[in-house]
């Protein structure tokens, strides 16, 4: 229990340095920061073309975070050792390099056209520096019109690169606090599943459908991550249940349903009193009502139809469909073709029935192989 409250504390600590974050910077997703600070560069200058490199350094290496031009889908995610080519050099000295003929250049890594296919004649490399230290560096190739870049074209592009690298500086703080975020909320949902042994996994498996049918029903990128996080925390009301209610392994009596069904609400409790509060408005809407039922059967509040929040909507159909298909002590779990088979029965009556149709339709399409399902593309990585 001890270890669940750290947890708690830390999401809470989280969640109030993402909110300073996002207040920042008006544009915190890193992969926009990268392509918009390079289109600005590219653009202004009157490049032809132009490579965003970043600093990763996990890996001690530098990657083509953004690349702009004819073949920017091949330059993407081309790494360099540290010290290698006019980017590494251009990054450890901290000074911009202007050559006018990259083949007379010693320092040219040659091995990026190669992968490419991209010709470059002339090229401008300015380092990105925030807070004293080189994070990046922009590549601007070739002056359009076969003209060449002057010492002019350094200067205005030294000039937002610096501007662009604090930009650049805070998306990556903000990139790496909300990938703590999400490994703790993932942790503390893994906490809870671990006191219930018939139910390891359960909150991931959740999350993981609950995304799915919120992308097959067209929810934003940012809609889906906010279901994410609401489906990983929608049972964490069970902290307050005893364990020898949560882990009994028969069937529970009918006082302890109605104490077991108390997690509701204690789960919406726990969350309303983590601030910022704006930020956990999905969170306790689905703690609170994934229990609801659409012809007004469900609890804790008896809601009926859209009155049920549509995250409560889309994590009661996971929910029920994770629940049926797992095995108990008192129950050898359906099948996932049965289980879809009873959400259908029940759609109309308990369950939205949109939710279902996306929801069985990627069954189908995955042959109830769950595991071999793939996300489809979305819109929240010289």
């Amino acid at each position: 229990m001890e270890r669940i409250h750290e947890l708690e504390n830390k999401v809470q600590e989280l969640y109030s340095l993402l909110e300073a974050f996002k207040k920042l910077n008006s544009d915190l997703a890193i992969q926009d920061v990268f392509e918009n600070i390079l289109l600005q560069m590219v653009q202004v200058v009157g490049a032809e073309a132009g490579t965003l490199w970043v600093l990763d350094q996990d890996h001690e290496e530098i990657v083509a975070s953004a690349a702009y031009g004819p073949t920017a889908s091949a330059i993407l995610n081309i790494r360099l050792s540290k010290e290698e080519g006019i980017v590494g050099k251009v990054m450890s000295t901290g000074e911009a390099h202007l050559i006018e003929d990259v083949t007379k250049d010693p320092n040219w890594a040659k091995r990026v056209d190669q992968s490419s296919g991209f010709i470059t004649r002339s090229m401008i490399t300015v380092p990105l520096v925030a807070k004293g230290h080189s994070i990046g560096a922009l590549q601007l190739l070739n002056k359009q019109g076969h003209s060449l870049f002057t010492k002019q074209d350094v200067n205005l592009a030294l000039a937002l690169a610096n501007q662009s690298a604090l930009a650049l500086h805070n998306s990556q703080m903000y990139d790496d606090l909300y990938k703590m975020f999400m490994s703790v909320i993932k942790t503390l949902a893994s906490v809870l599943d671990a006191r219930d042994p018939y139910t390891a996994g359960h909150s991931e498996r959740v999350a993981k459908y609950s995304v799915w049918i919120a992308q097959r029903l067209g929810l934003s990128s940012e809609e889906c991550d906010e279901l994410n996080k609401a489906a990983l925390l929608h049972d964490i009301g069970k902290i307050g249940i005893p364990d020898e209610v949560l882990r009994k392994p028969t069937r529970l009596t009918n006082e302890e349903y109605e104490a077991m069904k108390q997690h509701t609400v204690i789960g919406a409790t726990i969350l309303s009193n983590m601030e910022p509060k704006s930020s956990m408005i999905y969170a306790i809407q689905t703690a609170r009502s994934h229990h609801e039922r659409l012809n007004g059967t469900g609890y804790p509040d008896r809601l009926a139809g859209n009155d049920i929040p549509l995250f409560a909507r889309i994590v009661g159909v996971a929910d029920t469909f994770d629940a049926m298909t797992t095995v108990r002590p008192y129950s050898k779990g359906h099948t996932f073709q049965e289980g879809a088979a009873e959400l259908i029965r029940c759609k109309g009556t308990l369950f939205d029935p949109d939710i279902v149709d996306a929801f069985t339709t990627i069954l189908e399409e995955c042959h109830y192989e769950v595991e071999r399902y793939k996300l489809p593309g979305r819109q929240k990585g010289n």
